[in-house]
């Protein structure tokens, strides 16, 4: 039996193993952040992963950061990636990391200037990457990294070493394993030889951003697997070949923002492999055969910013797999013979922004499928011969330069551009740009010059160009058929230029066209059918032009734009009977009334009609009355004043109409009916006065109306509101009007019609209260904006019934005492902005804003509070954000705990910058973060108001408990309360006379000590009798810190054993840590185990 008992027992422990151990769930991390996030405090694990977990500890020190960090490490989980930011310690020392195993360790924005040895001991086994970013680091100890022995990166971006230690790796482990080196950004200016030569298996090394200036003989030796280099960024003079020779491997190298002369011969020569080299922003004045010979890999040249003059003939001929040569911003001033020949590897050439002038003969030879930029300089002539043999120039810009001419022998017959950039120059003929070789031509930009003929013959056949732009020029005349010749082109830019007609065969007919941009110009007449043979156009650009008729249209166009144009009519017969128009825009013409039944006949699929700014005094509604497709109708701008019924006709499908700044004053009964699709409309800035009831019937799918910037004053009478009939209505702006009441028939109800009113926008009005009626047809209301009216009063009730509101915004109104009265500002349980900023506001029920739970913003600024409850600093520690600034605050004791809390945090927010203090008067003007706890006190009438731990000055530390044991001795803890510098601390005991008779010195992980009563008895019971015991801290550098009078207390009697409790125990991070899963299981076995067995 007991067999048998002893095996079932051992079946359900392996059930149970089995279930803790297969926690993992598809799709989940397999390491996750604790369910109790609290044990890590100051930190936050911020996510999971299947490697680990990752952790940010901010703005801490390293006697919290400890405690944190033990709990971390008892989790047993690993660590991805462990983040320090903003961390109050200068020094990093002790036992910190003992426990920890951690892949990434990150110290960011800390004032770290010195690491002692040893103080990664405990992940020097699971620890490869090292960042250090943003500190003050001068200092390292002979072991600080020695026994990092899987780090293989150490990145340090932002120091104050000022010369590294000869020693600093030398003899230790990290020396066999470390590959990349960053020391950035910082102060170095003497780098020893001896420094990096351990480091055998180095093959990064970045000391950009510091203030090198001479390089040692001999510099990088023994570093023969470095393949990366950077030392740019500092004050280099010179740099030769015994400074680099032992780099055997270089294959990236940046040397640019330096203060390089010259760059001596041979310099790279034992760099054979080098591929990248950055030479830019330094002050190099010439090149020549010498500078890279024996780069015969170079594949990436960057030159720019230098001052280059001169580059002698052949200076890139070693270099024949160049594949970048940037020579931009530098001061030559020619393009001299063979300067660039034979770079059948190059791909990038970039002269932009020197001083050319000219570019000599054969100065461009055999060269392939490359960019070439020769953009912003001052280049007039380009020589016969300039460019030989270079096929299929991917793009050859000579854009930003003074060229008026070309010589048509400039490019050979084997040279071509795919794409030429000619724009901002000094053309004035098209035909004077020499096209006839370019076979392979797709784009063609010659726009920002000063053509003003697109003569005959311009073009030869090019069978790929597709994109010609010669917008921007003077162009009056076009020969005709001249594009006949294009047989692939696509789009056609025109615009900006002085074209005043369009003659029948000036575009001919172009199949392939797809676009054409004809704006700007000054075209009064198109020749009947001239644009009508382009079958294939999809979009035309006539707009800004002097038409005063319209043209006959391509079948397939589908968007015509004739804005700001002098139409006047559109005739009858005026569109073609198949066409494919969508969208035409006809605003900013002169249209007026001319419209009629005839003027959009054919028109069977366009969906946006633009018809603003055209003085139109009534309606359209004959016009549109064929348009059964329209969907969108813009008639803003217009003089329309009345509205009368079905003014607008039957239009099925239109879904948006806009009557914005019209004059409409008189809107009869059923306006609008006749559309019954219509999600939008727009009715602001009017001289509507009255609404009749009726307006809006057939507007059943209306989602948005805009009723702003009118003379309404009321939307009902006693019986009937004007919006009932809005059944799908969700927003509505009624802001800049004149209403001063709203009435239970205002807004639309009804207990069986289901409305759904969201959006409500009541600003920039007259009223002066909110009664109850405004909580009838707005239950559903998620945003409601009563800003910038005379509010001084709410009635009870009024803000709680909007039971689904999530945003109300009251500022800029005149409210004053909000518990003047029970319930009139209980809150919404959905509230989640509450803004009632820029009010006078001296009495506020803050409780009602704690108990929100969903409140995350709230605005109180610019209004007559004199305090902030410890209540809603709870609120902001829970993740809410409260904007408080330009009160006339009262500090005193009542304002510590905002204050402690905003010292708690990484980067106080602008608006506590703003917090200043109007009483009492030693605090007058004076910011409230830079206050000392000192001068926030309290006076004898408000202490016990403003009693208990929360409002006590803020000290480093404090007594938690103080006993006695039956075994003699006295026993104390404490806790860290404060997040400045704090490490080590001190604990002594002082007689009342000020004598020490005690003290002892514990480490910063520490948290309890005993001290044994005898060694206080022998100074004799008259001494103790007023004895205290105090506790203070030194800073991570060994400095006592501040005392405070809270951090002492009267010793307990030493004669029977007696518990003291002192400060507060709930303090966040000093919880035990929750057993495991795996922990419970073997308990609830073990259990199991001692049941069976009795």
């Amino acid at each position: 039996m007991i067999q048998l008992r002893l095996r079932i027992l051992v079946l359900l422990l392996l059930q149970l193993i089995a279930l803790v151990r297969t926690e993992y769930v598809y799709g989940e991390p397999e390491y996750k952040c604790p369910k109790k996030p609290q044990i890590l405090f100051p930190c936050l694990c911020t996510k999971g992963s299947d490697d680990g977990v990752f952790v940010r500890c901010e703005n801490t020190n390293l006697a919290t950061l400890s405690v944190a960090l033990q709990n971390l490490a008892s989790l047993e989980l690993p660590i991805e990636e462990l983040t320090i930011y903003k961390g109050h310690f200068v020094r990093l020392f002790g036992p910190l990391f003992a426990h920890i195993k951690a892949r990434v360790l990150i110290i960011e924005e800390t004032p770290l200037a010195t690491i002692e040895d040893y103080v990664f001991h405990g992940m020097n086994n699971t620890l490869e990457r090292l960042q250090l970013i943003h500190t003050n680091l001068s200092q390292v100890g002979p072991l600080g990294f020695g026994n990092l022995g899987k780090t293989s990166q150490i990145v340090i971006d932002g120091h104050a070493f000022e010369q590294l230690p000869k020693d600093l790796f030398l003899g230790q482990e990290i020396s066999n394993k470390l590959e990349i080196m960053r020391l950035a950004n910082g102060r170095l200016s003497d780098l020893p030889v001896e420094t990096f030569q351990p480091l055998r298996k180095l093959k990064t090394l970045d000391l950009h951003g510091n203030q090198l200036e001479n390089l040692k003989r001999n510099q990088f030796k023994n570093l023969r697997e470095l393949e990366v280099l950077d030392i740019s960024h500092n004050k280099i003079k010179k740099l030769e070949a015994q400074h680099i020779s032992d780099l055997t491997k270089l294959g990236w190298c940046n040397v640019s923002h330096n203060a390089l002369n010259e760059l001596s011969r041979g310099t790279f020569a034992r760099n054979s492999v080098l591929k990248v080299l950055h030479l830019s922003h330094n002050n190099i004045g010439k090149l020549d055969a010498n500078s890279f010979r024996g780069m015969r890999f170079l594949r990436r040249l960057f030159l720019s910013d230098n001052v280059i003059k001169d580059v002698g003939r052949g200076t890139f001929g070693s270099v024949a797999r160049i594949g970048t040569i940037d020579l931009a911003r530098n001061k030559l001033q020619k393009i001299e013979y063979q300067m660039f020949t034979q770079m059948n590897y190059v791909e990038l050439l970039d002269l932009a922004e020197n001083n050319i002038t000219k570019i000599e003969k054969n100065s461009f030879k055999d060269i392939y499928q490359a960019v070439i930029n020769v953009s912003h300089n001052a280049l007039e002539l380009i020589e016969t011969g300039a460019f030989e043999n270079c096929v299929n120039i991917t793009v050859l810009d000579l854009s930003h330069n003074r060229l008026s001419n070309f010589s048509r022998r400039s490019f050979d017959e084997t040279t071509f551009a795919t794409e030429f950039q000619l724009s901002f120059n000094s053309l004035t003929n098209l035909a004077h740009i020499p096209l006839q070789n370019m076979s392979g031509l797709r784009v063609l930009n010659a726009s920002h010059n000063s053509i003003t003929e697109i003569p005959k013959n311009c073009f030869p056949k090019l069978y790929e160009l597709h994109t010609i732009d010669v917008s921007f020029n003077n162009i009056s005349s076009i020969f005709n058929g001249v594009f006949q010749t294009l047989f692939s082109l696509r789009s056609i830019n025109l615009a900006h230029n002085s074209m005043q007609e369009i003659k029948s065969s000036t575009f001919g007919t172009l199949p392939t066209l797809l676009e054409m941009d004809l704006s700007y110009n000054k075209l009064v007449s198109i020749v009947r059918g001239s644009l009508a043979k382009l079958t294939s156009m999809r979009e035309l650009y006539l707009n800004n032009n002097q038409l005063e008729k319209l043209l006959q249209l391509p079948i397939s166009l589908n968007a015509l734009h004739l804005s700001h144009n002098n139409i006047s009519s559109i005739p009858a017969g005026t569109w073609p009977v198949m066409n494919s128009l969508i969208y035409l825009d006809l605003s900013h013409n002169q249209i007026g009334d001319s419209l009629d039944a005839q003027s959009f006949v054919g028109l069977l699929v366009v969906q946006r009609l633009l018809l603003q700014n055209n003085g139109i005094t009534q309606p359209p509604m004959e016009a549109v009355a064929v348009m059964s497709t329209l969907q969108y109708l813009y008639l803003e701008h217009n003089n329309i004043s009345v509205l009368e019924k079905s003014a607008f006709g039957k239009l099925p499908v239109l879904f948006e109409l806009n009557l914005y700044d019209n004059q409409v004053k008189d809107i009869s009964k059923r306006a609008f009916e006749g559309l019954l699709q219509l999600l939008t409309l727009n009715l602001s800035s009017n001289g509507i006065q009255q609404l009749p009831n009726d307006i809006f019937i057939g507007l059943p799918s209306l989602r948005t109306l805009d009723l702003s910037h009118n003379l309404l004053s009321k939307l009902d009478n006693k019986t009937n509101g004007v919006l009932d009939d809005l059944l799908s209505l969700e927003t509505l702006n009624l802001s800049h009007n004149r209403i001063s009441f709203v009435t239970k028939k205002t807004f639309p109800s009804h207990p069986y019609i289901p409305y759904n009113l969201k959006y409500l926008d009541l600003s920039y009005n007259q009223m002066p209260v909110l009664t109850y009626d405004i909580s009838f047809g707005t239950k559903k209301l998620v945003h409601l904006n009563v800003s910038h009216n005379q509010i001084n009063e709410l009635r009870r009730g009024v803000v709680s019934n909007f039971t689904s509101l999530q945003l109300l915004d009251m500022s800029y109104n005149e409210l004053a005492n909000l518990m003047s009265e029970e319930h009139i500002f209980d809150l919404p349980k959905n509230l989640s902005s509450l803004i009632v900023s820029n009010n006078q506001i001296y009495h506020l029920p803050f409780g009602n804003l704690v108990k929100t739970q969903s409140l995350k913003h709230v605005d109180l600024r610019n209004n007559s509070l004199e305090d902030i409850p410890a209540s809603l600093v709870g609120s902001m520690r829970n993740g809410s954000q409260v904007l408080f600034s330009q009160n006339p605050l009262h500090c005193g004791c009542n304002l510590r705990p905002l204050k402690h809390y905003m010292l708690q945090q990484t980067t106080p927010s602008e608006d506590w910058r703003n917090v200043v203090c109007q009483t009492p008067r030693q605090s007058k003007e004076l910011q409230l973060l830079q206050l000392d706890d000192e001068l926030l006190n309290c006076r004898e009438d408000e202490r016990e108001l403003y009693a208990g731990s929360d409002y006590e000055q803020l000290t480093d530390v404090r007594f938690r408990e103080v006993k006695t044991t039956k075994a003699g001795n006295l026993t104390l803890s404490w806790f860290v309360s404060g997040i400045a510098d704090v490490a080590d601390f001190n604990v002594y005991v002082r007689s009342g006379s000020n004598e020490l008779l005690h003290q002892t010195d514990y480490a910063y992980n520490q948290r309890t000590a005993q001290i044994a009563i005898s060694e206080l008895q022998v100074h004799g019971e008259e001494r103790l009798r007023a004895a205290e015991i105090c506790i203070v801290s030194r800073d991570s550098d060994g400095k006592i810190r501040r005392w405070f009078a809270g951090q002492c207390q009267a010793l307990p009697s030493l004669k029977l054993p007696r518990t003291y409790f002192f400060g507060n125990f709930n303090v966040r991070g000093s919880g035990s840590v929750a057993k495991s899963p795996f922990t419970c299981v073997l308990y609830l076995a073990l259990t199991l185990f001692v049941a069976f067995i009795h």
